[in-house]
């Protein structure tokens, strides 16, 4: 890919991809781990706010765990493709706004807002970090 705009479109097209896949997958795994208490329905919307008051505090780490992985995953391959930061950003936007609109589906504790708007931002930070060698100035 010699044009740097379809490299762009692409490389943010496939972070946003692997970081869907990845918040699905570790998501998941915290699933297994902290299953949805008994007798609460996850689709119920009024379930929905009972189970932020009422699911172990390991639970909610494990989401914005989830979320942090995501970006972190999905600004990595950004970068390998892309070879810019632009992508990566362009990931982690992506993934900012999908975190804040997840807390905004149902009432989420303060602790879980901030790290909604930090946490991309800070997986951006790091995967540009990591892959520092791949970026072309």
């Amino acid at each position: 890919m010699d044009n740097p705009i379809v490299r762009t479109i692409v490389a943010s097209l496939a972070g946003i991809a692997v970081a869907i896949l990845v918040v699905f997958l570790a998501e998941g795994a915290g699933h297994l781990i902290f299953p949805p208490p008994d007798g609460l329905d996850v689709t119920n919307a009024a379930d929905q706010v009972r189970i932020m008051e009422v699911i172990p505090l390991g639970a909610k780490i494990a989401v914005v765990v989830a979320w942090f992985l995501g970006a972190l995953a999905g600004a990595a391959v950004a970068i390998m493709i892309g070879s810019r930061a632009l992508p990566a950003w362009i990931v982690g936007l992506a993934m900012l706004l999908a975190s804040v609109a997840t807390t905004q589906m149902f009432p989420h504790p303060l602790w879980m807002l901030i790290a909604a708007f930090a946490l991309p931002i800070v997986a951006v930070l790091l995967a540009l970090r990591m892959f520092r060698a791949r970026l072309k100035i």
